[in-house]
């Protein structure tokens, strides 16, 4: 279409991102999902236009040695005209430039075949489970303190296999009471952090390094601060131990999954074995 174009976000733009993810019934995400991918990196935030009038989103995700493509949205009456395509290939475009060695995204089922043709191949599914459990408070767990930030970030991007750093601490300064951690003789072995949806409370990154800390633990130490609240927790298949305790909570619903696709000779992103749930689709 001649008159497509694509720029990338400014601040005026967050409602609308989020109308467009609320259109879609995505709960993960709120105006300040899209103000924190806004300020870690503004030249990865886009806008398809048409006529001068916006119409999709999509954000690209830039870390140290792999990117994310994620929030691909194109309003509902405008589809069709091939802004989602434009978005897509100016998101991959983007990373690309970078030099990073990896491009992932968590795809929905029927645009797969659309990402395989882009060179990008199926991970695992990326699962999803809304639910509550019953809080109680971890003697081995506490709120964090600003002195953790640092360890939880070193063992984060260790697990993780990148530094999202920002994104860990970002959500800290809006949301302190939601990250806590877990210590054993004065070290920290394992965190959760969380952050409101829509409508839901968006759990992850949650991750535990020492065994003898059951992740529960720390799931239900949150549980206890929030109350009665919905939880929304994304894990992925490959982590076979993660499934089989989300499966085993019987007052968590698995509900839509998505496919973890990656473009990019590694596959291995997020997947350690200690890491319970992901931090989201658009980051990982």
């Amino acid at each position: 279409m001649s008159d497509l174009q694509i720029r990338t976000m400014t601040e005026d733009d967050l409602a609308f991102a989020f109308e467009c993810t609320s259109s879609e019934g995505w709960q993960g995400e709120t105006i300040e999902t899209f103000r924190a991918l806004l300020r870690h990196d503004p030249r990865g935030c886009f806008i398809a236009e048409s006529s001068g009038t916006r119409i999709g989103i999509c954000i690209a995700t830039k870390y140290r040695n792999n990117g994310f493509i994620g929030e691909l949205v194109v309003i509902k009456e405008m589809r069709g005209i091939g802004a989602g395509r434009a978005l897509f290939d100016h998101s991959i475009s983007y990373l690309q430039e970078q030099n990073l060695k990896n491009i992932f995204l968590d795809g929905d089922i029927g645009a797969v075949h659309i990402y395989k043709k882009s060179g990008f191949r199926k991970v695992c599914r990326s699962l999803r489970f809304n639910g509550q459990i019953k809080g109680e408070p971890g003697g081995s767990v506490k709120v964090a303190v600003p002195g953790d930030l640092e360890a939880v970030c070193n063992i984060d991007e260790q697990l993780f296999g990148d530094d999202r750093s920002f994104f860990l601490k970002y959500r800290y300064s809006m949301f302190p009471e939601l990250l806590h951690v877990a210590e054993v003789k004065g070290e920290i072995c394992g965190y959760i952090q969380a952050q409101p949806g829509n409508g839901v409370l968006s759990v992850g990154p949650w991750a535990v390094i020492n065994r003898a800390i059951s992740p529960l633990v720390l799931l239900k130490s949150l549980s206890h601060h929030v109350g009665d609240v919905t939880m929304r927790i994304g894990v992925l298949e490959a982590n076979t131990d993660a499934v089989e305790l989300m499966r085993s909570v019987s007052s968590f619903e698995e509900r839509e999954y998505s496919w973890r696709m990656v473009l990019g000779q590694s596959e291995n992103l997020g997947t350690s074995k200690s890491l319970y749930a992901t931090g989201s689709a658009a980051k990982g």
